[in-house]
């Protein structure tokens, strides 16, 4: 068979060839009643068909296209098709159709987009229908001489020996003491030495026989005099600056240029140790 014809919904074979039956031999005509019957239609009669096809026609009437014609269907009749072949979808005009109502003819083109067919042609037909042509993508004889190269690059790969005898791995195997020492086959030590260690400078940070508490009592070891010094720097940290020319609780208009108390405002003799607290209450 090269032509398969299939009439979707109440369509007839009489009213598709207007009353006469189709007799060629090479032509397969197929009825498909329902929506859910499209898709199927050529597998269930693969019985009367060998090999592939060189083209389909679908017969659908306009006023069934939106409940009959299924979009996603030309997807399983697709495979029957040979490279290059065509499929058309024929919109037969009913009689009884209102005029005024017109179907969406937008289902059939993407119908072919979806198959991964190539949109040709659209036709007005003489009894007042449309033909809708796609055309299935043909292969390329370039694509054709790549696999077969392909095929032979891969018969012509170089063959890879591998030997599963274990005695061949005892000259890979390294010393350990090698490695520490840095004496490898190639000089290059793939382990780091361990860092030197400054004995005399690690003596000195672990002079503190305090253990970081407080000196003793009896301190002997300089501990408590160092404590006590570091407590006299912070109290006079914290002892006021003592103004030698008098004008520092003025404002920073009478203030010398080196003043500690610069950008402070104004204050009282013996206050500038108060911070004032200017919260927002609202």
């Amino acid at each position: 068979m090269s032509t398969a014809i299939i009439h979707v919904g109440s369509l007839s074979i009489a009213d598709a060839n207007n009353g006469a039956a189709n007799t060629a031999t090479n032509i397969l005509v197929v009825q498909a009643p329902t929506k859910e019957s499209l898709s199927g239609a050529l597998r269930d009669n693969n019985a009367n068909t060998t090999g592939l096809l060189h083209s389909i026609e679908i017969h659908v009437k306009s006023t069934e296209l939106t409940s009959h014609y299924d979009s996603l269907a030309l997807a399983s009749l697709v495979s029957s098709l040979v490279p290059g072949g065509t499929l058309s979808v024929h919109v037969v005009a009913d009689s009884d159709a209102d005029v005024s109502s017109t179907p969406d003819m937008g289902s059939i083109t993407t119908s072919f987009l979806l198959a991964g067919l190539k949109s040709e042609s659209e036709q007005r037909a003489n009894n007042g229908g449309r033909v809708f042509t796609a055309r299935k993508a043909e292969q390329s004889a370039s694509n054709n001489g790549n696999n077969a190269t392909s095929n032979k690059l891969n018969l012509n790969k170089t063959k890879v020996k591998l030997s599963l005898d274990d005695d061949d791995d005892d000259n890979e195997l390294i010393d350990e003491d090698d490695l520490l020492n840095g004496n490898t086959t190639s000089n290059d030590g793939m382990l780091a030495p361990p860092p030197a260690v400054d004995v005399e400078a690690r003596a000195k940070l672990n002079s503190d026989d305090c253990g970081g508490r407080k000196a003793c009592d009896n301190c002997t070891c300089g501990r408590a005099e160092k404590e006590q010094q570091e407590k006299n720097d912070e109290v006079k940290k914290k002892q006021p600056h003592k103004s030698s020319c008098g004008n520092c609780a003025k404002g920073d208009a009478f203030r010398c240029a080196g003043c500690p108390y610069l950008g402070m405002p104004a204050f009282k003799e013996g206050e500038e140790h108060l911070i004032l607290k200017l919260d927002d209450d609202v």
